[in-house]
């Protein structure tokens, strides 16, 4: 079967990744395959050069895949047309024509724990500007919870975020709940 990607241009950032055919809302369009390595791991990559900064995709709490290059270059936009189901799978979140670029909110991967970066790396949390030029650019791509809830509560809605995600999220409101409780007893 051929594949319904192709590297090209992109005005986003650098090279991007395009459809090579029409493809309709909820499709999978493919999986992000990679090597599966812990958050260690990721940042001692990064450190001996073989990572760059922000490339991985997490997919838990603690691990991630260093995802193959056709990959990496699919770029953010804060109005995606496609997202990460389950581990590593892209669905199409709307109609993608044929030869426009295929786009996933990187915000809606990324839940970690800025003490544990600290603690490991001394480093903050990666964030980055974001330059994907769309009408709801947020101007900087963070992690999942520290979206508007607006927004955080439409891709919950969709189920178009990651499975890791979703657990999060409900283990979150859960932990707010009981200390919202908490505080009135």
């Amino acid at each position: 079967m051929e594949s319904p990607l192709r590297l090209g241009n992109s005005k986003i950032s650098g090279t991007g990744v395009f459809a090579t055919k029409v493809i309709s809302t909820g499709e999978f369009i493919c999986l992000m395959n990679g090597k599966e390595v812990s958050l260690k791991e990721v940042g001692e990559l990064e450190i001996i050069g073989t990572q760059r900064e922000g490339d991985a995709l997490q997919i838990d709490v603690d691990s991630y895949l260093i995802i193959e290059e056709i990959y990496r270059c699919v770029n953010h936009s804060c109005s995606p047309n496609a997202f990460i189901r389950g581990k590593n799978e892209l669905i199409a979140l709307r109609s993608i024509a044929n030869g426009e670029e295929i786009t996933f909110d990187y915000s809606t991967t990324m839940w970690e724990d800025a003490t544990q970066i600290k603690k490991l790396f001394n480093e903050d949390i990666w964030t980055m500007n974001c330059s994907c030029k769309s009408d709801e650019c947020r101007k900087e791509i963070k992690q999942f919870y520290e979206l508007p809830e607006k927004i955080q509560e439409k891709y919950l809605r969709l189920n178009a975020v990651p499975d890791f995600i979703l657990k999060l999220k409900g283990l979150s409101q859960c932990l707010e709940v009981i200390h919202q409780k908490a505080k009135f007893q």
